[in-house]
């Protein structure tokens, strides 16, 4: 709801008020876990680990969000 609001009343977020919301807005949290399904050896303990906030996934989550929103913010500028 946070960057639907942004969006409406053209307010450009500080960087903490960005990553306060930029995890729970992306799908990638949820990527990650669903690929530990296509694993064979993937058991129960695995999906309960990767859907208990780890660090890893949290790192990761940001790391993909940030590189989508700066290519997003390129291909926007371009046009």
């Amino acid at each position: 709801m946070a960057e639907g609001r942004w969006c409406h009343t053209n307010h450009i977020p500080t960087m903490e008020e960005y990553m306060e919301v930029r995890g729970m807005s992306s799908a990638y949290p949820f990527l990650i876990t669903l690929s530990f399904l296509g694993m064979e050896d993937t058991t129960e303990k695995v999906l309960m680990w990767a859907t208990n906030e780890q660090k890893i996934i949290a790192a990761s989550t940001t790391i993909c969000r940030i590189m989508d929103d700066i290519v997003g913010d390129e291909v926007h500028a371009k046009h």
